[in-house]
Order: C-alpha cells, then structure tokens, then sequence
C-alpha cells in the first residue's frame, strides 16, 4: 500500500521544469576537452573480435572484458564472480573482445540480447559512444559519453550535423546527435573502468580488491539496522521530502538531511561519509571531481578514500560526477575505490536522475541494481524521450557490478556465521507448479522467501534434491534459501502461476 509520502511523490508533476538543474559550478571544465583527453588515450580502434573465456552461448548476464584483462585477476577471483551471480539465478558468459568501434559492440550486444542476454557489465577500455545535445541555455547542451547507447538496442542513433559546439565535419564528428525510433531498453548494461584511476593505485589491485569486496559483502551483508542517507543541498531542499520518499521504498530507514545550514562539505565528509550509511545519494552541483555545496567547502575526489566511507551504493545527483572517462572521476572512485564500494548511479554530463521511485521501488521488491536501472529507463523512455528527458538522463551510467541486489540481505538469504557454498541449483526458472532445488547436504532445510521477506514455503533436502510445491503462491519473484547450519547458499526464482 502507497503511503501518503509516496502518493504524493507519485502526483507531482513538471518536475523537469520546476527542478533546478544540476549544472557545474566549475568554469574551468570543458567538456571539449574531457572529450579530447580520451581521444589521446583510448587504445586504437581494430575490428571486432571477441573469444570466450568461459559459459556458452544464450547466457542471461555477460561480463565482457577488455582483451587481455583477464590474465590480471587474481586466481580463482574470475570464477567466483561468475558463481556468485549464478547463485542468484543468472546463467553467465564471460567474454573477452577487442577495441572495435561501438557500432561492433553494439552489434554483438544485439546478437546475444536475440540469444536471451537481459544484460552486461563493460569491464576495462572498451569503446565510449559519445552524444551531443544542441547549446541551449533552458536544456544545456553537452558533448558527452551515453552508454544508454548500448541499452536501447532497436532505436536509431545517427550522427548528422555539425551542432555544438560547431566543431568538425557534419555527419561524422563521432558524437550522435540524433536519436529516434523505439527508444526504450532492451537490456542494462554497466561499467568497470579502471585504467583511469592510477593516482589512488594500481589498476589491476583496484579491480582484484573490489572483487574480493563484491564477493565478501554477497555471503555477509550488513548488521541490522540497514541505514540510508539522502543529502540534499541547497538547491533541491524543497523537493527533499520526496526524494526520501522514494529511497524509503528500498531502505525503510532512510535519513534526510536538507537543512540550508545542516549540509556542507565538512559535515559531508567528516559525519556522513564515515558514518553507519549503506546507501548514500547527495544531491550538490559538482563536476568529475569535486562537490561544489552551499556553504562550502567543497568536496574533492581525493578526499573520498581517506574519509573511510561505509556505504556501498551512491546515487549521485551531481554533474558530471560519473564521467568515466575523467581521470579519477567521483562516481568511480565511490563505486571502485572507496572502502566498501560496489556501485554508484550517475551522470556523466549535467542532469542527473528524477522519478527516484521507479528506480527504487523495483530493488526493494528484490530487483538487481541493473533491473531496477532499466525498468527506470522503461518508465522514462514511455512514448519516447523528450528534450528534458534527454538533456537530464542520457548521461546516465552504472559504474560496478549491475547483478548486486541491495535488498538481498533485507529478504532473509544471508546467513551468518555459516560457510556459503554458491551450490544451489534450480530445475527451471520460471518455475509453475513446484520447483526441484538441488544442493550438496542432505538434511539442510530448504525455505522460499517472497519479496517482502515471508516465508512461503520449507522443505528439506534428501539425497541432494528438495522438490517445493509451488501451487497456491502469487506470481512474482523470490528468493530460495539453503542451509544446514555449516553450508549455505541462495538463489532467486520467478513463480509464474
């Protein structure tokens, strides 16, 4: 049932016109020359090739890898991640392939997107599809990386004027600047870059250590109770009661600070990054680098680490904070570098993400970060995308791990002080009428959670298989919990009736 903040939050509307947008507030960022930074230090562009490292063919999730970058993972870190999201119920493909242009890449997306991928995290270099929006002071125009690019694999993005900010050849200055056609998404894809973040270590220890995180927090969680921080500056103070609104849809305990005087930099990084948070959405202009709050000070990349964040997702609602393609940019070192990070949301131009429900709604029913992201896109892209909705969204990128779900611990699968063993395995998914689970300890206990954390259904393994009756259930998804008291292990599962 809608409580009545959320009611509200559902009613309000012009919100791209009565939101003030954020902008930089640093007159020193050029956009231009951001672009050009990257054009001097992407690897060159061959042709497309690609090799299996491991899975098969029609696999739900891809990891695709930079050619090569494999061979840097720590021993057994690659399988683990895999197991890990095949635990949730996601068959996997692991694939290296070369630096082609995005055209190639997107290509391929479409041909496994026919074989049943639903989505993908792009690990390493690998080709940026860049947009250009036309100069204008309502909408502010931008040259800018869109790695909705890849989501929306049946619409048509197309390179046909010279624009802002009246530079190149028109027609082929490599930035897409008009879209059209059928523009929602098929698939959600995310990012794990890397070779730009040198100055907090090196890159290869950066990915193995937030792998290992990745891993740790699936199997431990977080102590009750889960606690989230929506930060709203100046700016957007009225509308923070709604922003909250929306967060508490995923974490029911979810603090606002909004107060004119109550948010700044020193409270930012000496109070609430540090502090007992698990998800963290500011809302501040700012560029890659730096949170620009009113009052100051301001806050800088370099300041992240050595704050000790606890949180592990970030939704930032802060200018081009998640350019990934900016050395040291916030929204990557938040999500791969700071002490417990495992995603962040974010733009990577001006704008950042409005309508928060339809984004947080679906994770506190128990989607993946990579669900929720594109049935957000699905509610934005409905009859198209508008002026606003490009201008505020289509710098909108995933950085980390898209599979993790942030409500996984809040539905019952965790199990402390037990050994995980990622050996759950499902005789289909979809399941109708009952579902065969199978795992290697006989005598464990076998329990069915709904999205909301009931227990629908026990049962018991007995030599490796436990079959659930599953008639009378709802249709929807939920997650299968296994343990014996030493081994555990989960997975999700959707009921169709």
């Amino acid at each position: 049932m809608l409580n009545l903040s959320m009611a509200i939050l559902m009613l309000l509307g012009g919100i791209y016109e009565d939101t003030p947008f954020t902008v930089s507030l640093d007159p020193n960022f050029d956009e231009m020359e951001c672009y050009r930074e990257w054009l001097e230090t992407r690897p060159p562009v061959v042709a497309f090739e690609s090799s299996t490292i491991t899975g098969t063919d029609g696999a739900q999730f891809l990891l695709i890898f930079q050619e090569g970058l494999t061979d840097s993972l720590e021993d057994g870190y690659l399988d683990r991640w895999t197991t890990d999201i095949q635990s949730q119920g996601l068959s996997t493909e692991v694939v290296e392939v070369t630096y082609s242009s995005v055209e190639e890449l997107k290509a391929y997306l479409e041909t496994k997107y026919s074989q049943g991928m639903e989505g993908a995290v792009l690990v390493g270099d690998l080709p940026v599809p860049w947009s250009l929006l036309e100069d204008d002071s309502d909408l502010a125009g931008a040259i800018f990386p869109s790695d909705y690019y890849y989501m929306d694999l049946d619409g048509i993005w197309e390179d046909n004027w010279m624009g802002w900010p009246s530079s190149g050849v028109p027609g082929s200055d490599g930035f897409f600047d008009t879209i059209s056609g059928n523009l929602d998404p098929e698939i959600y894809i995310a990012r794990i870059k890397i070779s730009n973040l040198t100055e907090l270590g090196d890159p290869t220890d950066i990915l193995n250590d937030y792998l290992d995180r990745n891993h740790s927090w699936r199997l431990t969680g977080d102590p009750e109770p889960l606690n989230a921080l929506c930060y709203v500056d100046d700016d957007w103070e009225p509308w923070a009661y709604s922003y909250q609104a929306a967060m508490e849809t995923l974490y029911p305990n979810t603090e606002l600070v909004s107060s004119p005087s109550a948010t700044n930099g020193t409270d930012y990084i000496n109070n609430r990054l540090p502090g007992n948070y698990v998800w963290i959405s500011p809302f501040v202009h700012s560029t890659p680098h730096l949170h620009s709050w009113s009052p100051g000070p301001s806050t800088n990349w370099d300041q992240i680490v050595p704050a000790m964040p606890q949180a592990h997702f970030y939704n930032l609602f802060a200018c081009s904070n998640s350019l990934f393609t900016a050395n040291h940019c916030m929204g990557s070192v938040y999500a791969l570098c700071s002490n417990a990070g495992l995603a962040s949301v974010g733009s990577t131009k001006s704008g950042a993400m409005l309508d928060f429900v339809h984004f947080y709604a679906p994770m506190g029913d128990g989607a993946s970060l990579g669900e929720a992201y594109r049935e957000w896109w699905d509610h934005v892209a409905q009859g198209g995308l508008s002026a606003y909705e490009r201008s505020w969204h289509l710098g909108m990128v995933v950085i980390g791990d898209p599979t993790l779900m942030p409500a996984m611990h809040m539905l019952g699968i965790e199990d402390q002080g037990s050994s995980f063993t990622p050996g759950v395995s499902l005789s289909s998914n979809p399941a109708r009428l009952q579902l065969e689970v199978e795992f290697p300890a006989n005598g464990a206990s076998v329990e069915l959670y709904d999205i909301s954390g009931r227990l629908a259904v026990r049962g018991t393994i007995s030599e490796s298989v436990c079959t659930l009756d599953l008639v009378g259930l709802s249709s929807g998804v939920y997650v299968v919990r296994v343990s014996d008291g030493t081994l555990s292990g989960y997975a999700t599962v959707t009921v169709t009736q």
